[in-house]
This record gives structure tokens, sequence and C-alpha cells, in this order.
């Protein structure tokens, strides 16, 4: 993912800049799939948070009722074993674009996501010391559709 420098000085402007910066790298990406041939889902969540509860732990996305109902009609449809993770840290956060892949079923998922690693330390190290990160994209409802991934390098910031 790349990362682009913040005109702005605010945090609110350079948090605006590194989102635009994913939603831009999701719509590339997602055409590199279109181009070979495969079905390729943009998710554009409307709030992205890491969560640590009796219910949930991981990182969890809020999707649009529309982009939800696409979202599971293609995991009904679609077994997801592989993923790439794209990291990018721009003014204190930390972005993430995560392509879900159905290689046998010529699908991707992108979900891009951010998260404040500073205020979210104890739930970082929780993710860590399970040694798995569990992606919720839901809806407001509570519905959810959950990716599980053993491997948490990617989603996390590099160790200090």
């Amino acid at each position: 993912m790349s990362e682009h420098p913040a005109d702005e000085t605010p945090e609110t402007g350079q948090a605006q800049s590194g989102w635009q910066s994913v939603i831009e790298d999701m719509a590339a990406i997602a055409d590199e799939y279109r181009d070979r041939g495969w079905t390729a889902l943009e998710l554009h969540p409307g709030d992205s948070v890491l969560v640590d509860a009796e219910t949930r732990t991981g990182l969890d996305v809020v999707l649009p009722g529309p982009e939800y109902e696409d979202l599971e009609a293609l995991t009904d449809d679609c077994t997801f074993t592989a993923v790439d993770v794209f990291r990018a840290e721009h003014g204190g956060m930390l972005y993430l674009l995560v392509v879900e892949q159905a290689p046998d079923d010529e699908t991707a998922i992108l979900v891009p996501a951010y998260y404040d690693p500073g205020s979210g330390q104890t739930k970082l190290e929780q993710i860590r010391a399970d040694g798995e990160l569990r992606l919720f994209c839901r809806r407001l409802n509570d519905d959810y559709v959950e990716f599980v991934h053993d491997d948490v390098t990617p989603f996390l910031p590099e160790a200090l």
C-alpha cells in the first residue's frame, strides 16, 4: 500500500489523507483482480476498531447493508483460504487493506480498515497472545461474517 504524505497538519486531515490512500489502493488492486478475471468485492466500512470483548476479539469493521449482503452471498458460495495484507502507518494510525481470497473460485474480498495502535495496546497484546486475529465484517444489527487468521503479524504494527 502506498503511503502518501499528508498536506494537512491537523490530525483529522492526516487521518482522512491516510484513509483516502487506502481506498484508492483498494480500487487499483480490485481492478488488477478483475483484469485477471476474478470477482472482486470492494467494501467501504463506516467504522473500524479493535475489539476485545466476550463476544468478539479482533478487528471489527461496520459495513453498509447492501455491501454486507454482497459479502454474505460471496462467503456462502466461496471458500476463502488465502489472504494478502497491505499495511501502512500514517499520522499515528495503522491502515490495512485485507484481501481475502478464494483462489479456487477466483474471488477476492477487499476490506480496508484502520486503528490507533497507541490506544489499542491491551487489545493488541491479547491478539498476539492468542496468536490469532479475527476480522469481523458486520452490519449494525451485529450480524457478521468472520475471517480467522493464524498469522497475526501482517495485521499488527511493527514490534518496538
